[in-house]
């Protein structure tokens, strides 16, 4: 039998909210707040990117955002392009999970868990590849909520408004 992996899948809303959420929770858990809603659109394209794997799986979550730029200065290359084209996937995916209340908006420009929020248990139950979607959600969460403001996440990345 063969398996096939289904690359629409990963671009459904409602697994986009489940990696959002994951990416929202081990933020506030390293930095005590929201991330800035700017950043759900830097860290789901990226988290998204199966040719970013190797990367991710040479770091540790204590190796941190700049370490982890500076070991790959090759991620920056093309994701002005990345970004734009994974656009109208994150919108959908911020927008299902305002709507589901698994996300919510802050009055200061935050996204952050709403009531509706999945808990984290069923990740390990996925397929391998969804599955480290979300870990590497995680682990940009983790890196970004330690690495200072928005502006400054922004920059390392070279993403200008």
């Amino acid at each position: 039998m063969t398996i096939a992996h289904d690359l629409f899948a990963e671009s459904n809303p409602a697994f986009g909210t489940f990696t959002l959420v994951g990416f929202c929770r081990k933020y506030a858990a390293a930095s005590g707040k929201a991330p800035a809603l700017p950043l759900a659109y830097l860290a789901l394209p990226i988290a998204m990117s199966h040719d970013l794997d190797k990367s991710f799986a040479e770091t540790i979550a204590t190796t941190g955002l700049l370490s982890w730029l500076n070991r790959y200065p090759d991620i920056r290359l093309e994701l002005g392009a990345r970004l734009t084209a994974s656009r109208e996937i994150v919108s959908a995916a911020v927008r299902f999970g305002l709507s589901s209340r698994a996300l919510a908006l802050g009055k200061d420009g935050t996204i952050g868990l709403g009531d509706g929020a999945p808990a984290t248990a069923p990740v390990e139950r996925l397929p391998e590849d969804p599955k480290r979607v979300i870990k590497r959600a995680e682990r940009l969460g983790t890196w970004m909520g330690k690495a200072g403001s928005a502006g400054s996440i922004l920059s390392a990345f070279g993403v200008v408004p």
